[in-house]
Parts: structure tokens; sequence; C-alpha cells
């Protein structure tokens, strides 16, 4: 019987080829376990979503699973079955896919959504149609490189023959990002009516878009900066592996950005009315939580406003769509059986159906 194969020597370096991996897993698993409760609690608030929102999710949900379950493998047979073996360590294994494809496919998702929005609240077309060009880039050349690092096979090439194309993808990942974030800022700005509350809640939004937007970003740039500054180790792949679940997390953190907590830190919000304008006016109560609720009245827009109370929690959820922009915004809003003792629960007719929620 002939001996194995002698494998390669381990280098000195090894940490440096390892490291990053094992931090990308683990930031890859606790993003994933992040994004679970943001669809979760989106599952939960907004069962009445528009079919195209509801389906967004399920879809980015879906191919999150498959990425986490891919890039799993892949850790287990870099620091499990083939732990020490240096010829399992610089193999791409489903890395190819579970990163650039997919990544580009919920980065390209994502960017289409913002471009619908914008257009749906600018009526302008030539900023989505940039933002659209520039995603369908990123998105082409992210699966050019999966293909090419799939055809090459090992880690220790992948970073000189595809830097020409990791360079539009990720790069034009960070322009497009950037680009979404001052537009959304930009028409959000010009929506903000003369009420506080309205305001406010645009003003939020206007912080999380920001906020994902740059994260996003950030990270892209962060990726590229590392994949072309350091091409002897796997520095890159810290934050490669976990980069499409910050774009679904960002994606997810917009949608539950119309989630508020009553009684919270940002104050005592539990009253929704809507005017001719398809604006949204929200008002204060020191009250109950029945004793301010204004039974809102269709107009150009939609609002309807519910509660529900289930073993000592009482839940306000309000719907506000604005036909103009065709943005829908809901509110879910918690408070406790404590805050309801002097005013009894007076449930509201909804408008359309005919029936209290």
């Amino acid at each position: 019987m002939s001996a194995p194969p002698e494998l390669p020597p381990i280098p000195p370096i090894i940490a440096q080829l390892t490291g990053p991996l094992l931090l990308g897993h683990l930031f890859n698993w606790g993003l994933f376990g992040a994004l679970s409760v943001q669809v979760y609690i989106y599952y939960l608030a907004f069962p009445k979503d528009r079919t195209l929102s509801k389906s967004i999710v399920a879809f980015t949900y879906t191919i999150e699973l498959l990425q986490t379950v891919l890039s799993t493998r892949d850790a287990f047979r870099n620091f499990g079955t083939g732990w020490g073996n240096m010829i399992e360590l610089d193999a791409v294994g489903w890395l190819w896919f579970s990163v650039p494809v997919l990544g580009s496919i919920i980065s390209c998702l994502g960017q289409m959504f913002y471009a619908w929005r914008i257009w749906m609240l600018s009526k302008q077309y030539w900023t989505s149609i940039i933002i659209m060009v520039i995603s369908l880039l990123q998105f082409s050349t992210g699966l050019y490189s999966g293909a090419r690092a799939h055809l090459i096979g090992v880690f220790s090439k992948v970073q000189e023959e595809t830097f020409k194309t990791t360079i539009l993808w990720l790069g034009g990942t960070a322009i497009c990002d950037i680009i979404i974030a001052g537009s959304m800022i930009y028409y959000l700005s010009r929506s903000k009516t003369g009420f506080r509350q309205t305001s406010e809640l645009i003003s939020k939004f206007i912080r999380v878009t920001v906020e994902t937007g740059l994260i996003c970003a950030t990270f892209a740039i962060l990726d590229l900066a590392l994949f072309l500054a350091f091409k002897e180790n796997n520095y890159h792949l810290a934050p490669s592996i976990a980069l499409s679940k910050l774009y679904s997390n960002s994606l997810l953190a917009v949608f539950n950005a119309r989630v508020g907590i009553t009684g919270g830190r940002n104050g005592d919000t539990v009253a929704v009315m809507e005017t001719s304008s398809s604006t949204a006016v929200r008002s204060g109560s020191s009250g109950g939580f029945g004793s301010s609720l204004i039974k809102p009245f269709k107009s150009k827009g939609l609002s309807t406003a519910h509660g529900t109370s289930t073993g000592g929690i009482s839940v306000e959820i309000s719907h506000v769509r604005d036909e103009e922009s065709g943005i829908e915004m809901t509110d879910a809003k918690y408070r406790s059986s404590a805050e309801l003792v002097q005013v009894p629960y007076s449930p509201v007719r909804h408008p359309y159906s005919g029936t209290s929620p």
C-alpha cells in the first residue's frame, strides 16, 4: 500500500489565513440571528403589508438562509474535517457562490427596491435609472467574479486574477449605496410638513436611511481596500463573508422603522388621523389608550387605527398609506395593562371592513 501524499507544511502566517475566516463566519451567524429577529418582528407587525413587500422579505430571508448553510459548510471543512490541511484551506469551496453571487443578488434587490421608492417619492426617473444601471453593473460583475473564483479554485490565485472585476463589484456597490442615501435624504426632506409628529416620523426614516446606507457602503469599501492591499492573506474575507447580511439587515431595518413603542424614550404617541393632503398627523395623550384615538376617515390616502388587548399587553397598530408616494407606514405600539386601568379600551371600527378589528 502506497503512503498517503505528504501535506504542505503549515506556514507561519497561518493566523492571517484562518483568523479572518473565523471572524467572517462568526459575524455571518450573528447577523443571521439579527435578521431572523427582524423578520419575525415584521411578520408580527405588518400582516397587511402589500404583497410586494412581503415577497421581498421572504425572498431575502430564503437567500440568506441558503448563504448561511453554504458558508457554514465551508467553515466546517476549514476548521473541522480539513483542519491542518493547507490544500483544503486554500480551496475556494462554496464561497464563490455564497459570497459574490448571493451577495450580489441581495444587494441588487435592495438597491432596486430603493430605486423604485425614490421614483415614487420624486416622480423623476433619472435618479432611479442611474441607481438601476450601477446596481446591474455591480450585480453582473459580482456574478462574473464568483464564476471566475469557481474556475480558479484556490484563494491564493483568486485575488490576482479577479481584482479588476472585484473593484467594479464592490466599488459599484458602495457608489450605489451613497447615491441612494443622498437621494432618500433629499426627497424625504422635501416631504416634510408643518406638523411636528409627521416631521419626526420623516426624520426617523432619514436617520435610518443614512445609517443603513453608510454602513453598507463603509463595509463594501473596507472589503475592497483589504482585498487590494493584502494579497498574501485572507483579511478581506472577514467583512466579505457577512457582507450580504449587512444588506439584508439594512433592508429589514427600513421596513421595521415603522414600528414604535408607546411610552418609550421617544414619547407617548397614541393617536392617528389623516388630512385630505395625504399627511398622517399623530397626537400625543396623557390619558388611557382608548381616550384619544381619533377615528380615521377616507381621503386621498388611507389610514386605519385599531387596538387589541391580549394578556395584559395592549397593542395599537396604525396603517398610514400615502397614495401620492406609494409609501405605506405602519406603527405597532405596545402598552402595559397598568397604563390602561383608568380608561377602558374602546375599539375603533375599521372604515372599510365594516367590522371592529
